[in-house]
């Protein structure tokens, strides 16, 4: 009925994996196995396949017992919860009883010492309509839809995206497709500066060897760049799978701003994927809800604005009451904080 393979069996794992019509990169082993090189757990995949109904999930095993405050405290693989990798998870189903799903899930859960789940719902599924936790939405995301006309998306865009693409054109910017990471080292220049610029979380600063698994995704991801003069100055890492393509990572040199490479950049991923027959350009949120970089995204989709669902399961209330009375007595934990689950706050 259901079967959970860990990343040892990658090829396996792809193998059902791309064998949903409509699959989408975030399932794959390969993006798993990235986080988890990250340190955000270990990766599995949940396969339920009964009675016509399937469906896939990918979750990051944690063990709570590695959480700083809970060491010497909980003994460690004894108690875990888990979560979604970074982006858009949660169950990916062909068939109907989403419920006969779920169920099998959630006791497999149970059984097997996992306190607390923690998802990012994909855009595209209606999977949070039938999960059976608290699912919320406080954020948008954008995305591009690449089913009509490259005359149409262009005049679709607001018109100072259309306005920059043009001077990024007569500032004689070139564009590079690299399918293979073969400017990997141009792009960690690109990204990190923008990262230290923008004084991203810590959390975005993936490291090479992260990329470097990414990069084993043959067929799933391309690099796209901008080159002025020979430099490249703008550049990103887009993710794709049977439908959608997402921005993922990257950046731009701020010394080029004033030659608006991140329009050009953002016009060619879209020729791009319009060109390779995919349906979707997900450029995503902002940092904190509908901030600049949100307004900024949706200046080249003034209609494709999507909910972006979170969902908080708790399978074992007890357990997870006893780790918030355990976490109150640090004095510096605050009881109402919105983290969840509240004893990682």
């Amino acid at each position: 009925m259901f079967n959970v393979i860990n990343i040892s069996k990658a090829e396996y794992w792809d193998e059902i994996v791309k064998s949903f019509k409509n699959y989408d990169v975030n399932y794959l082993s390969r993006y798993a196995k990235a986080f988890q090189l990250h340190g955000d757990g270990e990766p599995f995949l949940f396969y339920y396949d009964k009675d016509g109904t399937r469906g896939i999930n990918v979750f990051m095993k944690r063990d709570i017992g590695l959480v700083p405050y809970f060491k010497n405290k909980i003994p460690l693989n004894t108690v875990f919860d888990l979560s979604t990798p970074y982006g858009y998870g949660g169950f990916w189903i062909e068939g109907e009883d989403y419920e006969a799903v779920i169920k099998a899930y959630n006791s497999y859960c149970l059984e097997n010492g996992f306190v607390s789940e923690f998802v990012r719902f994909h855009l595209f599924s209606n999977y949070n309509t039938y999960f059976n936790g608290i699912s919320e939405t406080r954020t948008h995301n954008v995305v591009r839809s690449l089913e009509i006309s490259f005359d149409d998306m262009f005049m679709d865009f607001e018109h100072k995206v259309r306005k920059n693409i043009k001077k990024a054109n007569n500032a004689g910017l070139k564009i590079e497709i690299d399918e293979a990471g073969e400017r990997l080292d141009d792009f960690l220049n690109i990204y990190y500066g923008t990262m230290d610029r923008t004084d991203a979380s810590t959390s975005f600063f993936f490291s090479k060897e992260f990329f470097q698994e990414i990069n084993k995704m043959e067929n799933n991801y391309v690099y796209i760049h901008v080159i002025y003069e020979g430099k490249v100055v703008s550049s990103e890492l887009v993710l794709y799978g049977a439908e959608n393509c997402y921005s993922f990572l990257g950046g731009t040199n701020r010394e080029y701003f004033s030659l608006r490479p991140n329009d050009f950049l953002k016009y060619e991923i879209i020729k791009w994927a319009k060109n390779k027959g995919l349906k979707r350009f997900v450029l995503g949120g902002g940092y904190g809800g509908d901030d600049g970089i949100f307004k900024y995204k949706k200046s080249f989709a003034p209609n494709g604005v999507y909910d972006f669902y979170i969902g908080k399961k708790i399978f074992d209330n007890d357990k997870y009451n006893e780790l918030v009375e355990l976490r109150c007595k640090d004095e510096k934990f605050d009881i109402n904080t919105n983290f969840f689950p509240i004893y990682r706050g």
